[in-house]
Parts: structure tokens; sequence; C-alpha cells
């Protein structure tokens, strides 16, 4: 009798020990993530037009949970690349903003909807700082502007997650920062509203 009670006893520390385990790999989890621009980077004006080309960000991801509740905290560092084309109703005046390094830093609070244990949504709110180090000048006219170095703004997002390691989303960026020093108004705006597209995996 006492060995089933030893053995029921094992039993249900092993089970607790596990349980506990499983938690506290939940709490911090660490990952990959990349995405692309999926929408034009659009302004318009009376002389002025800029479309997106190809942009993406690749990088790593950790997410911190409160365990049972389905909220924590996302941040990550991310390498991203991005390219504008500029229109202008002066022939002369048209140009283009090549290849944009920077290195971008989000922070944001996630909200997690479980749907039976394997597929589930997830809801992000936050902001996010930018630091350019190459690339990303703007010359119009004869003139050359050079982007800010350091740029900030919020960040929006919502995705599905897949066996509780798979996630895929859209994320809406607005900056709350000027993009060119000195550049007339219009170039201001460039770049200001985002649409992208990621896939992350955690561990």
């Amino acid at each position: 009798m006492k060995r089933i009670y030893v053995l029921l006893f094992s039993v249900i520390l092993l089970l607790f020990v596990s349980g506990v385990g499983s938690v506290q790999a939940q709490i911090v989890r660490g990952g990959l993530k990349a995405g692309i621009d999926v929408a034009d980077h659009k302004v318009n004006s009376d002389i002025l037009k800029v479309g997106n080309r190809i942009g993406f960000q690749v990088g790593g991801v950790l997410e911190i949970n409160i365990p049972l509740t389905g909220f924590g905290v996302e941040t990550g560092v991310y390498y991203g690349n991005k390219s504008y084309k500029v229109e202008n109703n002066d022939p002369l005046a048209t140009g283009a903003i090549e290849d944009l390094e920077y290195v971008s830093v989000p922070i944001s609070v996630k909200q997690r909807i479980s749907l039976f244990g394997i597929v589930g949504m997830y809801f992000t709110a936050g902001a996010y700082g930018n630091y350019g180090f190459n690339g990303g000048e703007l010359t119009i006219s004869g003139n050359t502007y050079k982007q800010k170095e350091f740029q900030t703004g919020l960040v929006f997002g919502a995705g599905f997650s897949l066996i509780k390691h798979l996630e895929l989303g859209m994320n809406y960026r607005y900056k709350l920062t000027d993009t060119f020093d000195g550049a007339p108004e219009d170039y201001m705006k460039v770049g200001r509203q985002t649409w992208s597209v990621g896939l992350a995996y955690l561990f």
C-alpha cells in the first residue's frame, strides 16, 4: 500500500514540476521575425508623389508573458532596408531615395486570445525607434537632403498564431517625427505611414 502511495505521490509531483516548467518556459520566449512592406507610402500633393518600392525587416523578437492571462510585452531588434520612388511635375526634379538601412527597436503590449489551444489571435500596440545608419538621401533639383538618423513612431498589429510557435500578422506604423532635415514641407511626410506583413517563429 505504501508503494502505491509513494508511486501516486511521485506521479503527482512529476506532473506538478512539468507544469511549472512549462509555465516558466512560456513566460519568456525568443524567436526570429521577418517582414516586408506591402502598401505604398503615398504622399500626394500638387507637385510631389512618393511611392514605396520593396522594403523589409529581419531580426530577433523577445516576448515576456504573464502566465494564464494571455497578456504580455513584445520587443526586438531588426535590420531594415527601404527605397522610395519620387515623382515630380518638373521632370528635372524627379529623384529617388535608395537603400535606406536602419535598425528598428519596437516595444508593444500584446494580448493573445487562444482558440482551442492550437490556433489563436493576437493584438499589439506600442511604439518604435529607428536609427538610420546608411543611405536614404534624397536629391531633387541638385539639392540633397539627408534623413534624420533617429526617428520614432507608433505601431499597431494583429495576426494569427499556429501551434503556439508560428505567427503571421500585419503591422501599421505611423511615424511621429519628420523624415528629412531642412527639406520642404512635402518631403517631411515621406514614409509617414507603413503597412507591412510579417512571419515569426517563437521557440
